[in-house]
Parts: C-alpha cells; sequence; structure tokens
C-alpha cells in the first residue's frame, strides 16, 4: 500500500510475492527489476518505510505521515523535483522492497551494517543519534543506565528518541516534557533529579552549569542512512550530493532540532509541508 496525495495505492498480495520472490535471482545478475521498475516514472520518488518508531516515522492524528525520516524523504524528493510517494510495510521487507523495484529509496532509522550491505546499498549518514544521563553532581543516586530506576523522576523530551528508549527499558518514571528548555527547567528546580536527553544538548548543557555533570554519554548510539536498491550507485551519489546540501546549509540541523530536540513551532512547519502530499 503507497500512498501519494492522500490516495492509496494497493499492491495485489500475488503480484508482491511474485515479486518478491524472483528480484533475488534479477538483482545477482545485474539487470535487477528493480531498477528498470523504479526508473519507468521519473517524476515520482517512491518511499518505503515503517511507521513503528517516534519521533522517525508514525502517523499523525489525521493520518498523515509524519517524523524525521518522512520530512527528510519529503526534502530529498523536492531537491530531486520529484513528488514523494510513501509506501508503508513491515520493517522485514524494506530492502527485499528495494530490489524488486517497489521503491527507489528506503528510509527507516536503517543502518548500514555488515549484513544490509549484501543487499543493499546505502548513504552517507544523515544522523548519528544517542543519548546521556544529566544529573547534579551531588546527586549520586543514578549513575548510568543500570540505575536509573533509582530517580523518582527523569525528564525527557515527550516524543523523542530518549524517551522512547527510556519507554523501550520498561521505566515508569518518566516525566514527560515538551521540549528540551522545559526539560532544563525541571532539572534546575529539582523537579527531576535526572534529564535524559541527546547527547548534544547534554554537552550543551553541563557547559553552561557546571553544577551538573554527565553520568553515561553515548547510549543507544545509532548512525542512520538512506537504503536504495543493491548496485545502483548513481542514486547513492546523487542522495549523497543532497545530504551533503543538508549538511552545508542547515537542513539536517533543522530537522534534528524539529524532530529530536523539541522544537515544536518547527516541528509543526515540517507537518503542514507533509500535509500537502495527502491532498
Amino acid at each position: 500500500e503507497c500512498i501519494m496525495f492522500g490516495k492509496k495505492f494497493f499492491v495485489p498480495v500475488l503480484i508482491l510475492i511474485f515479486l518478491l520472490c524472483s528480484c533475488s535471482r534479477s538483482a545477482s545478475t545485474g539487470n535487477s527489476d528493480g531498477k528498470s521498475l523504479a526508473e519507468r516514472d521519473q517524476s515520482v520518488l517512491s518511499i518505503c518505510t515503517a511507521l513503528s518508531y517516534q519521533p522517525f516515522e508514525y502517523v499523525g492524528d489525521e493520518g498523515e505521515l509524519l517524523g524525521f525520516d518522512m520530512a527528510l524523504a519529503m526534502l530529498i524528493s523536492e531537491a530531486m523535483d520529484r513528488r514523494p510517494v510513501f509506501c508503508p510495510m513491515d520493517s522485514d521487507s524494506l530492502l527485499s522492497a528495494l530490489n524488486c523495484g517497489l521503491a527507489d529509496i528506503a528510509l527507516c532509522r536503517l543502518e548500514a551494517t555488515d549484513v544490509g550491505r549484501r543487499t543493499a546499498d546505502f548513504s552517507d549518514s544523515y544522523i548519528t543519534i544517542a543519548s546521556a544521563i544529566v544529573t547534579n553532581r551531588e546527586y549520586t543516586k543514578v549513575t548510568g543506565t543500570d540505575s536509573l530506576r533509582e530517580a523518582e523522576k527523569i525528564a525527557a523530551v515527550y516524543g523523542s528518541y530518549s524517551y522512547e528508549y527510556l519507554r523501550a527499558i520498561g521505566l515508569d518514571n518518566i516525566g514527560e516534557y515538551r521540549n528540551f528548555n522545559q526539560c532544563v527547567g525541571a532539572l534546575l528546580r529539582g523537579d527531576a533529579e535526572v534529564m535524559f536527553a541527546d547527547t548534544g544538548d547534554a554537552e550543551a548543557f553541563i557547559a553552561e552549569y557546571p553544577e551538573f555533570v554527565i553520568r553515561e554519554t553515548d547510549i543507544d548510539r545509532r548512525r542512520f542512512s538512506v537504503a536504495v536498491a543493491d548496485g545502483n550507485s548513481e542514486l547513492v551519489r546523487e542522495i549523497n550530493s543532497i545530504l551533503a546540501q543538508f549538511r552545508t546549509d542547515g537542513t539536517l540541523l533543522s530537522l534534528r532540532r524539529a524532530y529530536i530536540n523539541g522544537d515544536d513551532a518547527l516541528r509543526a512547519e515540517y507537518d503542514e509541508r507533509l500535509k500537502q502530499y495527502r491532498k
């Protein structure tokens, strides 16, 4: 099922199964069906994703596809002068979908691991993400991830990568805040004993407030890349060129502020731009 301008297009199950079963053979011969199918309409960029993890990809209140990865996919499409078509699917099918020509690129917190490189090509990393634990120097109940449960309240930005990590490890002492500044306020007032935040934000905070210290850093460190069909080096080069421009002009930093660091106003701007593709 793919979504373009608010319309849903269903790939018949039998056709999907046929493509998934046949693409490994065609890709290995160097005459990939994936390329020929993907190149039929150069006015469209089809993006496969799995809508499962805020703040990178999720479904909004009106059914729109939102998140860091969705906004980045939109911006990459616009830089190519192409229309984005989003194709949600199971995460296990993403790389197969590329090589079968069901999508041009995959954006879904994908890491360029040795295993992944056997079946797909990857762009340069577009974000490195990790979290850090911050406390007052005099507070010693929490010294790392193993002791986070000892805190009465942990300040984290609701919906952020750090927040979702805390939820994933089963903590129930999370204080939900709308943005990083609110987390800082809670820590300074003593409303929360611990702040769990993006490593970059944590480092900037302790530089300004030396009475606080980072207890553990680089927690759950990840580097995410865009995936394309195996052997499609031309598309990789084009995406890398766009990502390099986005680093230079501040676009990647802007996306990080919006979706990782909790800038609500900036996030709303990107969300509104994404909604246009449902009209």
